[in-house]
């Protein structure tokens, strides 16, 4: 893969050692994450509250993210067609069904619906949202998106984060799509590519950030997360690689990574959803000759699965006191609590049926990249 040249990363005055004077971090710490969780997600996603509820004792988690597509939106999901129309046929139906005025009713309730049914069943644990691609599009905008999780998009620490970093001249719009905040040891940063690619303004966002955390001893960790995988990845079929602004975007996001692993000496992972699957090592590809940042793919949080079985869950991630981290994939059964009952037409369907065959689209033409800001 050709490789930009990519600007030093300079530590801003007064942002590094973000962390000082806090408390060292306990020896291991716990964040749980995944995505996609339309079609489905009624069913799946309060199984993945209640499996981190259980396992408090063993792996405490600090807070579960969710990577973008919470309601399919350019059609009615399964789960919510089936509270009316139990005998529907998810799998047969041509989009836009349901179409007209009951169109119009879904979209005006999709999201509202999502926070009812799939983030308040996780209670007090804290829920971190990114945006999608079914976020968009649908006659819905990142201003509607912003608008209508503003609460998540502004919850502490992000907003914390957001009042230091203005106070030192590195400005940031309150309640946008990207974001990042810095939490023992680890920076998280969420990045925007919900139209697959990311925008000349968020990269240099993502450099700046970058550039604090190779100046500040405190950040040992950085943890990526956005919704669509970085190019050259083991599903490349269905992420930034389709066209050549979001490869050569997507290049340009992956190598400031990398170089803040490489020249920086920071530990950085980087996770994705968007394809319906569960994978590890996305980005141990030859096209990245020996510059793999470790990486995973968890699609799994109840979108129509890619894979012949059917197969949800979640990431389980423990950080040590090092910085390194051990992710552990966290399978949701149908046995599971809290199971729907027995013969329950949506259950049915989400456990033996929801699956589909995701089509090769790479992009093959030449793209001329240019250099990263």
């Amino acid at each position: 893969m050709a490789r930009s040249v990519i600007a030093g990363l300079i530590c801003a005055p007064l942002l590094c050692a973000s962390a000082a004077g806090q408390p060292a971090p306990p020896a291991v710490w716990y964040f749980a994450v995944s995505g996609d969780s339309r079609d489905c997600g009624d069913a799946i996603m309060p199984r993945i509250a209640a499996a981190i509820a259980r396992r408090q004792a063993a792996a405490p988690i600090d807070f579960y993210w969710h990577l973008g597509d919470f309601r399919r939106m350019y059609d009615v999901d399964c789960d919510v067609v089936k509270r009316t129309q139990p005998d529907y046929d998810c799998a047969r139906r041509p989009a836009g069904t349901l179409g007209g005025t009951a169109m119009s009713d879904y979209l005006d309730t999709a999201w509202q619906d999502f926070i009812e049914r799939q983030i308040l069943p996780f209670g007090a644990t804290p829920v971190f949202l990114g945006i999608g691609n079914h976020e968009v599009g649908a006659s819905r905008t990142r201003d509607d998106f912003r608008r209508a999780f503003r609460k998540w998009l502004t919850q502490e620490p992000i907003h914390s984060q957001r009042t230091l970093e203005a106070t030192h001249h590195f400005y940031s719009n309150e309640g946008d799509t990207y974001y990042h905040f810095i939490t023992k040891g680890v920076d998280f940063i969420y990045l925007d590519n919900a139209d697959s690619t990311f925008s000349s303004g968020q990269l240099v966002w993502l450099a700046r950030v970058l550039a604090q955390d190779a100046g500040d001893p405190a950040v040992k960790t950085i943890v990526a997360a956005m919704h669509e995988a970085l190019p050259y990845s083991k599903s490349r079929g269905h992420a930034m690689d389709a066209s050549c602004a979001g490869l050569c975007s997507g290049e340009q996001a992956y190598d400031l990574l990398f170089r803040a692993q490489a020249i920086a000496g920071k530990r950085v992972y980087v996770f994705a959803s968007h394809a319906h699957l569960f994978l590890t090592d996305i980005f141990d590809q030859p096209e990245h000759q020996g510059q793999v940042l470790p990486g995973w793919l968890i699609g799994t949080a109840g979108a129509e699965q890619y894979r012949p079985n059917i197969e949800y869950g979640y990431l389980e991630v423990a950080i040590r006191a090092d910085g390194s981290i051990d992710p552990q994939f966290k399978p949701v059964t149908r046995d599971m609590p809290p199971a729907g009952p027995a013969g329950d037409p949506l259950e049915e369907y989400c456990f033996t049926r929801n699956q589909v065959v995701s089509g090769d689209s790479v992009y093959r033409g030449a793209c001329a990249c240019g250099a990263a800001p």
